[in-house]
């Protein structure tokens, strides 16, 4: 059997095989029969100028703080480095060419070696600039521990050579094996007082990565202004108050990410420290993505650490040849909405890990090639009304592509992503005729502004029922977004607009203590904010409209976990609209006379569920917390019921467990890899939120509302 290495080497020497014009798949391909089977594991023309560069608020930042350059900081993590080396990304539009760079210390210029990581392309897919490099440097240059170097866009001197030692090297980073100490604790009680008692600490180790021997870090708001990872805001830009309604999203990603990393003041009982290898289903939404996002907000190394840690991880479990080419092969069996880019695209830009650079082509192969999902929607339609169909898939399959085109400039894989969005176009505005063509033989449901499938398809129910899941569209938002600043391509807009109308009028309902079946604009029950049973506004699970026009409803209680998610496409929604121009337009229900409720413009309708969603999903935070699970939490009386018996008092109080605990693991992601683009979203739509005011809507008969 090859070993990984020489895969590696093959996947990056075949990473331009079949380059020229995208040929699509014919027929079905694949495995043609059989019914549709669950995912498991769960949950048109061009217009418009085209920048090129990253999406992201902070897109402008090569003409503001970092027009000229950047100062990095320099921490060594491991012992005995002989190179320091990092990834850089770089502003959109700041370097032409990597031969430009310099790099000083203290003002004296250093012997660096330079090289291009990432380009920037136009919207053909051309390369036409620098979108990552990575620098290399004697790790000499380190007084002690540490140091600070200056990165200029350009200047005098002689260009930097561009030659580089493999970051997989033991010279440059070293085995990163993610520990967590644990202790199993009794109570004691002496002279009346009762206490929690460690007893060993034990140091578990849950998996191993990779990390960089010398740690570069950057300056607060550096990252978010690349937009490597999109629409970025920093935790102290939310602190002009122009968004401290939404402040509570930066505190909850603090809380839960430390959580979820088991990074507590306290040694965690054995029995709340989940296996991430054995439950693998915490990788599912990108978990890399996830805390690279984590340390873009707060410039907290931890998170940066355990990125690194797991991003290289989950680099190495992506098969590169055969039959697992691109999957994740950390689930038994090969299940493809595993196998993300977005994340792995980010770590490369920030290491130069070769790995992850394999990894990410593999996966980008791997769904171009794909005759099962991909194929059959870039020929225009659907496998078949008995195969499976999902928002998801739809969002890790654009994804993969467009990420495989920016890592790799391999203009199939944008050609690819095209053919899917032209499908994806006329899935979304298509009228009856067009979505028979889309999805014959399922049906008919009426055009909808959705994703409009069966649930068989879903692998959720019959083939008679409709389904659209509005918090699985959201996982589209990010490559949409990414596309459409390097295209241009105002259709990206429209499909937004169109999605957040349906969440309006079919896609979500109210609960409190229990699910109300009623929509956003004709609600079943007040809001009242001193309420016990507080009323929230969800995205149903699964929703869509019958052929009469009636909503099938397969929405559930436990919908508030993606008020979040939610968020994200509201504040697309919103963005797209001021694009447009039509945020004070009338509102255009999804069915023609259906109700717009006490709104007068479609942007007063969407921002009002954007204040429902995200007070919904900072109940949700708040319910989710369990600060008492710290162990110094509790008091002698609390304890004295547990004297007599402490292992069973301590495991039904989950003593000793993450404090915000975030179960299944996967929520994590799920939760904050789309959230937090919105304050980027909102400030591109010139929308300000500094207070939640939920509740704008109330019930046709009001009268006892308070």
């Amino acid at each position: 059997m090859p070993s990984r290495s020489s895969l590696v080497a093959l996947v990056l020497a075949c990473a331009a095989c079949g380059r020229g014009a995208a040929t699509p798949p014919s027929g079905d391909g694949g495995a043609a029969g059989g019914a549709v089977a669950g995912e498991g594991g769960g949950g048109g023309a061009t217009a418009g100028a085209a920048s090129g560069g990253a999406a992201g608020a902070g897109s402008a930042g090569a003409a503001g703080s970092y027009a000229t350059g950047v100062r990095v900081h320099l921490q060594r993590t491991y012992d005995a480095p002989k190179l320091v080396s990092f990834g850089l990304p770089l502003p959109p539009g700041a370097v032409a060419d990597a031969a430009a760079i310099r790099v000083a210390m203290g003002g004296a210029p250093v012997a660096a070696n330079v090289k291009a990581l990432l380009a920037e392309h136009d919207a053909a897919g051309a390369p036409k600039g620098v979108r990552a490099v990575q620098i290399q440097l004697p790790a000499t240059i380190l007084a002690g521990d540490a140091a600070d170097v200056d990165v200029a866009w350009s200047g005098a001197g002689s260009a930097p050579a561009a030659a580089s030692t493999p970051f997989g090297s033991p010279d440059v980073s070293a085995d990163a094996p993610e520990i967590v100490t644990t202790t199993v604790r009794t109570i004691t009680a002496s002279a009346g007082v009762n206490k929690l008692v460690d007893g060993p600490h034990v140091d578990r180790t849950l998996f191993t990565g990779r990390e960089p021997r010398v740690l570069a870090t950057f300056p607060d708001g550096y990252l978010a202004a690349t937009g490597i990872l999109g629409h970025q805001v920093t935790a102290s830009q939310l602190l002009s108050g122009d968004y401290a309604g939404l402040a509570f999203l930066s505190d909850a990603l603090t809380k839960f990410g430390a959580s979820a990393m088991y990074a507590e003041t306290y040694a965690l009982n054995p029995d709340g420290v989940v296996d991430p290898i054995a439950s693998y289903e915490g990788w599912l939404y990108d978990r890399c993505a996830t805390f690279l996002t984590f340390y873009t907000h707060t410039g907290d190394a931890r998170f940066l650490r355990h990125a690194y840690r797991s991003c290289s991880y989950y680099a190495t479990k992506i098969g590169l040849a055969g039959a697992t080419s691109g999957i994740f092969t950390g689930k038994p069996d090969a299940d493809t909405k595993y196998s993300h880019l977005r994340g792995l695209y980010a770590y490369y830009a920030l290491t130069g890990d070769e790995v992850a650079l394999a990894a990410g082509t593999a996966i980008a192969t791997m769904w171009r090639d794909d005759t099962t999902f991909v194929g059959p929607y870039r020929m225009g339609h659907l496998r078949g009304p008995d195969k499976l169909w999902t928002e998801r898939l739809l969002g890790t399959s654009l994804e993969g592509l467009y990420y495989g085109h920016r890592l790799t400039g391999d203009a199939t894989y944008l050609a690819a992503f095209k053919q899917m969005l032209d499908t994806a176009y006329l899935h979304i505005t298509g009228d009856a005729a067009a979505l028979a063509t889309l999805n014959p033989g399922v049906g008919p449901f009426p055009p909808q502004s959705c994703f409009i499938h069966s649930a068989l398809q879903h692998a959720e129910g019959d083939a008679a029922d409709p389904w659209c899941s509005t918090w699985m569209s959201e996982l589209t938002i990010d490559s949409l977004l990414q596309y459409q600043a390097q295209t241009g391509d105002v259709r990206v807009d429209e499909l937004f607009v169109r999605l957040v109308r349906y969440l309006r009028d079919v896609g979500s309902q109210y609960e409190t203590a229990d699910v109300l079946d009623d929509t956003f604009l004709a609600p079943k029950a007040c809001y009242d904010p001193k309420a016990s049973d507080l009323r929230r506004l969800t995205p149903i699970y699964g929703s869509g409209l019958t052929a009469a026009g009636a909503r099938a409803n397969f929405g559930a209680s436990d919908d508030d976990e993606h008020c979040t998610d939610a968020t994200a496409l509201t504040a697309a929604g919103l963005r797209a609209l001021a694009r447009q121009g039509k945020a004070q337009a009338a509102p255009q229900p999804v069915v023609a006379g259906g109700p717009v409720g006490p709104f007068k413009t479609e942007g007063a309708s969407f921002l009002a569920m954007h204040h429902e969603f995200a007070a919904c999903a900072r109940a949700t935070f708040a319910r989710d917390g369990r600060p008492h699970r710290d162990p110094a939490a509790w008091t002698s009386a609390e304890l004295a019921a547990g004297v007599a018996d402490p292992a069973a008092f301590i495991a039904s109080n989950l003593i000793g467990y993450p404090k915000f605990p975030t179960s299944p693991q996967r929520k994590l992601s799920w939760w904050f890899n789309m959230s937090m683009l919105q304050f980027g979203l909102l400030a591109d739509a010139g929308v300000k939120l500094q207070t939640l005011t939920p509740g704008q809507v109330q019930p046709a008969q009001p009268a006892s509302c308070p």
